[in-house]
């Protein structure tokens, strides 16, 4: 039997991650002696998650320290584990990592009120100017490991439950589980976009015989491996829960058709993604907001009718102190990036608001989301999508307020499927241009509201790269700040095997960038972190560190 044959064997039996496989990682040492000799889920105190069928959240929080072999008794102790995995993924490092990977080496970011912690400023500015070495703090996985360990937890002792409480059926198991299959694919899938080839783990750290030194899996073989679990997830996952909050913030399975769109055009499977797109723009439950309200309902209030999934976060019990810190908020105006200007300059030739394109054609005039997702004071402009709301006087005058309480994070909403389809559809050839400025279009008119706008032309696009340079533009526009942009520009390098174009956009931005040092693919991917080298040495260094002037003394 071959392991996939056996993989799907052991899931249809409900017996998931039985057999044994290495564990990685200098926490999981640490994560071995909390669940081997006491398994307090610490990390749930004062959690507030959705697990019931009523509008109450559920004040989930540990009963004191339990023996692991006492705790997998019944249903509570099976959701306990599945609000960890969740929550593990709100915690500061798990946030900062998918902002930091995904948005600074882009070029949309450039220093604000960078941390006072002169290390963490060092290491910010480092990143944003691709000058990064192994000892980088923001080159560290473990966040994104710890929910690993937590869903490899939850696969591995969940289905004991299923004997030991008759009220625990194995249709609600493996509802359960397509969720955490889901989480844990998410979290491999950011890890894989920044460092390609990791250790691939679908067990957890409970056994003293346990072998930590592992080395990493081919890209492609973790790929595969999300892209099954996914397939398996999509049979069992709920379409909706109980309310609309329970609905966004716990996955469905809209939610693993938006993970799978974006990993089936990460790997250029278009006409797959494009399937999984459809699936989701076709489902009457979504519909894109109005841009007159788009800041207050997608980014202040959240859970919209366009979102698919997000994680939910309370301003009493569970703040989103990365929005916070890195775009601002009541009490704090600067965090710590700004967009860079060239963007929003009226004189750059880069610029995305008021662009000149061939045809005559002006994109964005008006856009509503120059004034909704920015705030610019003199020549410097911040963010503000999630940051607060804006209000504009009849003279056409803005005022910003900053918000109080906290706001969630949006992993995937309907106008990001609908410019990844877009995308897809542009790669398939030009039989398909026609349909992709469409949904361009969708998603760029109801931000340009002015009543003489007109929509896009495909005349004024008239090749594949011209059209490629709108999609990217508008995706720029309308997705800054969600981290998404460093993972466009490295999709588009791969596409062309080559990191030039990714380099020439990132220079608008770094005029000192090296890029005679960064020829290589290898250097749009971070280092393993130093620390992660001394503790397995079965890992190996990815291959522009070991060849690049950038090492330190190990």
């Amino acid at each position: 039997m071959s392991m996939r044959e056996c993989r799907n064997k052991n899931r249809m039996n409900s017996d998931y991650a039985r057999t044994y496989v290495h564990s990685i990682l200098s926490m999981n040492k640490l994560n071995y002696i909390l669940m081997k000799k006491i398994f307090s889920i610490v990390m749930m105190t004062g959690l507030i998650f959705v697990f019931s069928g009523c509008d109450d959240w559920l004040d989930i929080k540990p009963e004191g320290e339990v023996v692991l072999e006492d705790f997998w008794q019944d249903e509570s102790h099976v959701m306990q584990v599945l609000a960890a995995c969740y929550q593990s993924l709100t915690e500061y490092g798990a946030m900062e990592s998918m902002l930091m990977w995904g948005e600074v080496r882009s070029d949309n970011i450039m220093p604000g009120s960078l941390p006072q912690d002169g290390g963490a400023a060092t290491d910010m500015l480092r990143m944003m100017n691709f000058d990064i070495i192994p000892n980088n703090r923001y080159a560290q996985w473990g966040a994104f490991y710890t929910t690993i360990n937590y869903c490899n937890t939850f696969l591995h002792f969940a289905p004991e439950v299923v004997r030991r409480d008759e009220n625990f059926t194995e249709n609600r198991l493996r509802a359960l589980t397509a969720e955490v299959l889901t989480i844990r694919a998410l979290s491999y899938f950011y890890l894989v976009r920044a460092f390609r080839d990791v250790p691939w783990i679908e067990v957890p750290s409970i056994d003293d015989d346990q072998d930590y030194r592992v080395p990493k899996s081919p890209e492609d073989e973790i790929l595969d491996n999300l892209e099954e679990d996914l397939r398996y997830a999509l049979i069992y996952a709920r379409e909706t829960f109980e309310t609309n909050r329970h609905t966004k913030g716990r996955v469905t399975r809209n939610a693993i058709r938006a993970l799978l769109v974006d990993i089936y055009l990460w790997r250029e499977k278009y006409e797959e993604s494009v399937a999984m797109a459809d699936a989701i723009i076709n489902d009457s439950q979504f519909s894109l907001v109005p841009g007159e309200t788009l800041l207050q309902q997608v980014f202040y209030t959240g859970n919209s009718t366009e979102s698919i999934f997000e994680l939910q976060f309370d301003t009493d019990n569970r703040f989103n102190q990365v929005i916070y810190d890195y775009y601002g908020g009541s009490g704090r105006t600067i965090g710590h990036w700004q967009l860079n200007y060239n963007l929003v300059s009226p004189t750059n030739t880069f610029r995305i608001f008021n662009r000149p394109n061939s045809g005559n054609v002006i994109e964005s005039v008006d856009d509503i989301r120059k004034k909704d997702f920015v705030r610019t004071m003199v020549d410097m402009v911040f963010p503000f999508k999630y940051v607060g709301l804006r209000t504009e006087s009849a003279s056409g005058v803005s005022s910003y307020f900053y918000r109080s309480n906290t706001a969630n994070w949006i992993f995937y909403r309907l106008s990001d499927i609908k410019l990844m389809k877009a995308e897809a559809l542009i790669q398939m050839g030009e039989g398909h241009f026609s349909e992709a400025m469409e949904l361009i279009n969708a998603v760029y008119m109801r931000s340009n509201i002015e009543e003489d706008q007109q929509p896009l032309l495909l005349d004024h696009y008239n090749s594949r790269l011209e059209l490629e340079g709108l999609l990217y533009r508008e995706r720029q526009r309308e997705l800054m700040f969600e981290g998404k942009r460093y993972f466009d520009l490295l999709r588009i390098a791969r596409r062309e095997n080559n990191p030039g174009s990714l380099l020439n956009v990132v220079a608008r931005k770094v005029t000192s960038l090296p890029t005679d040092k960064l020829s290589s693919m290898d250097a749009l991917y971070l280092p393993i972190h130093i620390n992660e080298l001394r503790n397995n040495r079965a890992l190996e260094q990815n291959p522009y560190y070991l060849l690049s002037d950038q090492s330190i003394n190990w």
